[in-house]
Parts: structure tokens; C-alpha cells; sequence
């Protein structure tokens, strides 16, 4: 690709825009082409590409006005799939003007022979010159970008197990907002001083009773979740980040905590945490969940490593508001030592927040960004009771941001029973 001339480039999207070759000639590979050219340095493909629409776009231009109504006509005789778009173009022509000209490459068939429909109507030459100028960077410019973006290896569309997870784990929500939005559409045309109130009681309404049937009725934890497969691990190969739900479109949060040889139940009861109930793991109905409340211990809502719930959750001791937890999962044996490997993510809850999670709007805990000070909390007291601590740049330094929401050296503590653990 690098090697390729520049006239490549010139020549496709040239017959692209050309009146005659453009109802024949797909050019929208030679743009992908500039755009992945162009993530690799050169940008002589992009120039090229421009060059060649705008003289295409040029030359279809005085076609138009060269041969005007028997154009038209000749068109529509001997390329009848021309028919409906010339007519298209002449409509929204007429009614939008220039406008039209510099959005015609977004609009399928029409961009095939809006700039000789534009010299046939004798469009004035410096009007349609800016503004096909406008809409050659604009259509030349999406696919260039699509291009681009594919050489940096980010997909545009998502799989179809990808979106099947979203949706299904979505549903609830979907069914939810749908109905809050029918009953208010109704509630408004009522012509009441009410209406406003009686809207937002329906959302209300509405969105208490999604997250009690989520929570307490519904099947949300039973499904989607990953089988253990993982039966031998590496330290550095391992993700060191966890989200409130399966589908990718959640904020991540850290895991920064990791024990070696042995199950973390060891460590939690010797530094005095208290194991917590979690809706994926436990069966919790609404008067058990009540019971927790009352006793300061609320279940922890789930977080998921490699699509796998948290196997355990611990706290301190604490209010309804303010208390410190990790979550733990299994991640199979180190690779040369055949040791288990638990990674957690511990954290200090601080405050209430509207979170997105698990495929609802909800209320939940918001977590201290500084989570770096509860890692050395934790690391700390293992040290105290005997534990081996080991700090590893596992994770990367993460900076507070809209996608996550804590800030980070990026090092992990890495725990063991014995006062010396092998190298990992």
C-alpha cells in the first residue's frame, strides 16, 4: 500500500464522481485505502483522493450544462435505475438549492448524478463549486476516517454477540423507559397543572419498579457469565481492570490487589473483614435485604473480571454510606509455581451516586478515586500479620477521566502466606 502511486488514488475516486463511470465504479475502496495510507504517515492518498472528486465533480458539472435536457433524457434511457434518482435530484434541487449540493454524497443514488443534475438546471458555477466542495469533504471525509480508524485496529461495528449481550442484558431498562415514555405522552396531553407532577411520578414509579424486579425477581445473574477455563496464568498477562456489568460499555474499575497460594478467605479473617452477601452469588430477597440494611451490611453490588462475578465480598466495619470492600476472583494457577491466584479490587465507598449498572439506572455506592490508599491499607496489615508483600507494575497509571472515575500508580499488591514468595 505504500508503495502504491498516487493516480491509484486519483484515477478511483475520479471515476466515482464522474457522470457515466460513477454508476458503474464503487470508489469507496480507494477512500478506505487513503484513510488507512494516511494512518501510516503519507498522506499524498488523501490529497489524491480530493484532487480526483473535485475534477470529477468539475467535469460532471459541465456535462450538465453541455447537454442539459438530452443528458437528461439519454440517462433515463439507457440507465433506467437513473430514473428515480434524476427525478429525486431534480425535487430536492429545486426545493433546497445549494444545501442539497454540499449534502448529496450522503444521500445515495442522488450523489451518482447531483453535479450533472446541477449544470443541466444551470446552477450558477461558483455556487456549486463551494458548496460540492463542502460535500466533497464531507463524503470523501467519513470513509478516509472509517479507513483510518480500521488501521488503528478500533472496530466501527460491534459483533453480533456483542450486541446480543447488550440488548438482552439492556431489556429490562429498554421495557422500562418504553412504558414510562407511553404513560407520560399520555399524562401530557391531559390538560391539566398536574401533569408535570404526575410525570415524574410515573418515572419514579416506573424506574423503583425495574430495579426491584432486577434486583429481586428478575433473572439478571443468570446469564452471560464466563466459565472458568483459565487453569494457568502469568502475573503480566493477566486484566487488571473490572466493570459493573458484561456488555463493554461500562467504567472500569481496578483490581489492585492480588493473593498467591492460598484462598483470600485466610487473609480477610485475619485482618477482621466481614464477608458480605452479593446478588449474583447469594439469594437475597427484598426482607433479607431489608435485614442487611438494618444490620449495616448491604449486600455489594457485582463487579465482573474476564465476565465473572466476584466469588467473594468482604468489608470493614462501617455505616450505610461509608465503608471499605473487595470483591475476589479466581483466576486459575500460576503457570510455573502451580500456585492459585486470586485477584481483588479493594476500594472505600464514600458516597451515593445514579450509576449505571448491570443494565439499569440505579443508585449505588461511589467509590474514593484515590484507591491507591486503600491498596497500602490492606498491604499493610497482611504485612503485620505475616504476609508477604510484593508491589508489581501490573496495572497502567490511570488519571481520572470520564471513563474512570479513580486515579492510580498502576502497581498491584501481590500477597503470599510466607514471609518470601517465589519470583513471579
Amino acid at each position: 500500500m505504500l508503495n502504491a502511486s498516487w493516480w491509484w488514488f486519483f484515477g478511483g475516486s475520479f471515476l466515482d464522481a464522474l457522470i457515466g463511470p460513477n454508476l458503474f465504479f464503487p470508489g469507496e475502496p480507494f477512500l478506505l485505502a487513503a484513510g488507512y495510507l494516511l494512518s501510516n504517515g503519507p498522506v499524498y492518498g488523501v490529497v489524491s483522493v480530493l484532487i480526483g472528486g473535485f475534477i470529477g465533480d468539475q467535469l460532471s458539472y459541465f456535462i450538465g450544462r453541455r447537454y442539459g435536457v438530452n443528458g437528461r433524457r439519454w440517462l433515463s434511457q439507457r440507465i433506467p435505475k437513473t430514473r428515480r434518482a434524476i427525478a429525486r435530484a431534480r425535487l430536492v434541487l429545486r426545493k433546497r438549492g445549494p444545501l442539497v449540493v454540499a449534502i448529496a454524497r450522503l444521500l445515495g443514488p442522488v450523489a451518482w448524478i447531483m453535479p450533472f443534475i446541477a449544470g443541466s438546471y444551470a446552477l450558477p458555477w461558483v455556487t456549486f463549486t463551494v458548496f460540492s466542495l463542502i460535500g466533497l469533504f464531507i463524503g470523501v471525509g467519513q470513509f478516509v476516517l472509517a479507513g483510518f480508524l480500521l488501521a488503528q485496529g478500533i472496530e466501527l461495528l460491534p459483533d453480533m454477540a456483542t450486541v446480543t449481550l447488550f440488548l438482552k442484558e439492556h431489556s429490562l431498562f429498554v421495557i422500562a423507559f418504553s412504558t414510562a415514555s407511553i404513560i407520560s405522552l399520555m399524562l401530557y396531553r391531559r390538560k391539566s397543572w398536574k401533569r408535570w407532577l404526575n410525570i415524574s411520578v410515573c418515572w419514579l414509579v416506573v424506574m423503583l419498579g425495574a430495579n426491584y424486579y432486577h434486583f429481586f425477581v428478575g433473572d439478571a445473574y443468570a446469564f452471560g457469565a464466563k466459565e472458568i477455563t483459565n487453569t494457568k496464568q502469568s502475573l503480566p498477562e493477566l486484566d487488571y481492570t473490572v466493570y459493573p456489568g458484561l456488555a463493554p460499555v461500562y467504567q472500569a474499575q481496578p483490581i489492585n490487589i492480588v493473593v498467591v497460594g492460598s484462598p483470600p478467605q485466610k487473609l480477610m479473617d485475619e485482618l477482621g473483614w466481614i464477608e458480605n452477601k452479593t446478588f449474583s452469588r447469594d439469594d437475597v430477597t427484598f426482607s433479607r435485604y431489608l435485614s442487611l440494611l438494618s444490620k449495616e451490611l448491604p449486600p455489594i453490588s457485582d463487579l465482573y473480571w474476564d465476565r465473572q462475578p466476584q466469588w467473594y465480598a468482604y468489608q470493614l466495619a462501617g455505616d450505610l454510606i461509608n465503608r471499605k470492600h473487595i470483591r475476589w476472583w479466581y483466576a486459575g494457577k500460576e503457570t510455573q509455581s502451580k500456585k492459585e491466584i486470586w485477584v481483588g479490587s479493594v476500594s472505600y465507598d464514600n458516597a451515593l451516586k445514579l450509576a449505571h449498572y448491570k443494565g439499569i439506572i440505579t443508585i449505588l455506592h461511589a467509590i474514593d478515586p484515590d484507591i491507591d490508599i486503600e491498596r497500602d491499607k490492606v498491604a499493610e496489615s497482611a504485612s503485620e500479620a505475616g504476609w508477604a508483600v510484593q508491589y508489581k507494575q501490573l496495572g497502567k497509571p490511570v488519571a481520572y477521566s470520564k471513563s474512570r472515575h479513580y486515579f492510580s500508580d498502576g502497581r498491584v499488591a501481590v500477597l503470599s502466606k510466607r514471609k518470601s514468595i517465589n519470583k513471579i
